[in-house]
């Protein structure tokens, strides 16, 4: 076995720090062509951040899992900071590698995850079935059709951030039968360049464009056991995480980077800096930031205590939190700093419309409709009160 990386917390933070100036140089070019940050994770890879979220016995960091997720969302934050579409396709990668970790068994982790980690090999959790020109809401009815042994999958897939430079597909769809489609979602692991695999490039879009968020669509293909990853709706029955802290995490260092740049920029024009309507801005969109950050650490804390209903009930209000400061901050700095940072030269322009569409992944009405019903339902379970963090989805 693969020895655990030899990283602190302090080691993995400084680490991203010092990647953020290269990232944030790149950020342009992979804006301008709507493609996959290719450098960013080389050097992600070579730095063994891509292991985040495996079992430190294979190498892997041991993160988001008991006891451990506060230093994941403190990664992701820190990452959003530096570049958050590098960072939303971190958190896709993770959170599948994450769910293979603990819902695969002994022969799957030696056939699939040991190779992964040893590799920095890449994985895309694709569930969603919001077609762009659609005009129903995205429902999830992907099945696999006994065939055999195995199965066959036939299915269309939208919004795979990171599909078209995943090395693997993790792909959310369930077995026939009558229960709720929760209760019978597997996940199914495939190669990416399988023949019967079509990625299709439909990403044209106002904001994270980076994410490379193309359509998947599967053709008859024939799916072993061995590809069948967790038991019939492990994900809400036997699993307490969710997807939903790591884009608050995302959204509170967008809103960060804006606040410094913001900072940056007064700081180096006196005029503005002596303005007593500056000043007030500054200090009220600071303490904004703060309190996104804030909540975003405080319901972390909340996980690793193993309190998992009220870990997911922090969680969405720091999403409500974190959104509304990454849209102000975003927003706000234009006003602070003045029109030449409408350049494209400059990175707000590009921030502006990354926070306006990824803030947009589920509703944020929908969030709060099924956080107060959760908070009034006390003591149910969370997926089952909460559905907006039973299966990763977008907002329709």
């Amino acid at each position: 076995m693969k020895s655990a990386p030899a990283y602190t917390q302090t080691a993995r933070l400084e680490a991203i720090s010092e990647l953020a100036p290269a990232f944030r140089e790149r950020a342009r070019e992979y804006d301008d062509a709507s493609s996959f940050p290719a450098e960013n994770f080389a050097d992600l890879r070579r730095l063994g951040l891509v292991a985040l979220t495996a079992p430190e016995s294979l190498g892997g960091h041991g993160l988001w899992s008991e006891g451990a997720f506060t230093p994941y969302y403190e990664l992701i934050e820190a990452l959003a900071w530096a570049d958050n579409c590098t960072a939303q396709l971190l958190q896709v990668h993770s959170h599948a590698l994450g769910f293979l970790s603990r819902h695969g068994t002994p022969a799957q982790h030696e056939r699939f995850l040991e190779e992964i980690v040893a590799r920095g090999q890449l994985l895309a959790s694709v569930g969603s079935e919001t077609a762009p020109t659609g005009n129903q809401p995205g429902v999830y009815s992907s099945e696999l059709v006994p065939d055999g042994d195995g199965w066959r999958l036939t299915c269309k897939k939208f919004f795979a951030s990171l599909a078209p430079a995943a090395d693997w597909l993790l792909l959310w769809v369930a077995l026939p039968g009558s229960e709720p489609y929760t209760e019978r979602t597997v996940t199914v692991l495939l190669p990416r360049d399988a023949p019967e695999v079509t990625l299709v490039d439909d990403w044209d879009v106002m904001g994270m464009r980076a994410t490379v968020s193309w359509g998947v669509h599967v053709d008859d293909m024939y799916i072993s056991p061995e590809h069948v990853i967790g038991r019939p709706g492990a994900w809400v029955r036997d699993d307490p995480r969710t997807f939903s802290l790591a884009f608050a995490a995302n959204h509170a260092g967008l809103a960060r980077a804006a606040l410094d740049f913001a900072i940056d920029w007064v700081r180096a024009r006196p005029y503005l800096a002596d303005s007593d309507l500056v000043q007030n801005a500054l200090g009220t969109l600071a303490a904004q930031v703060h309190a996104a950050r804030s909540a975003v650490m405080s319901a972390a804390r909340t996980w690793d205590a193993g309190r998992w209903e009220q870990a997911e009930m922090e969680s969405l209000m720091a999403v409500h939190v974190a959104k509304a400061a990454a849209l102000d901050a975003t927003r706000q700095a234009f006003d602070i700093c003045g029109a030449r940072t409408s350049f494209r030269m400059f990175p707000l322009e590009t921030w502006y419309r990354d926070a306006r569409t990824l803030t947009l992944h589920v509703r944020d009405d929908v969030q709060m409709r099924e956080l107060g019903r959760g908070l009034i339902r006390g003591g149910s379970s969370v997926k089952a009160a909460l559905d907006t963090s039973v299966l990763p989805r977008h907002n329709a």
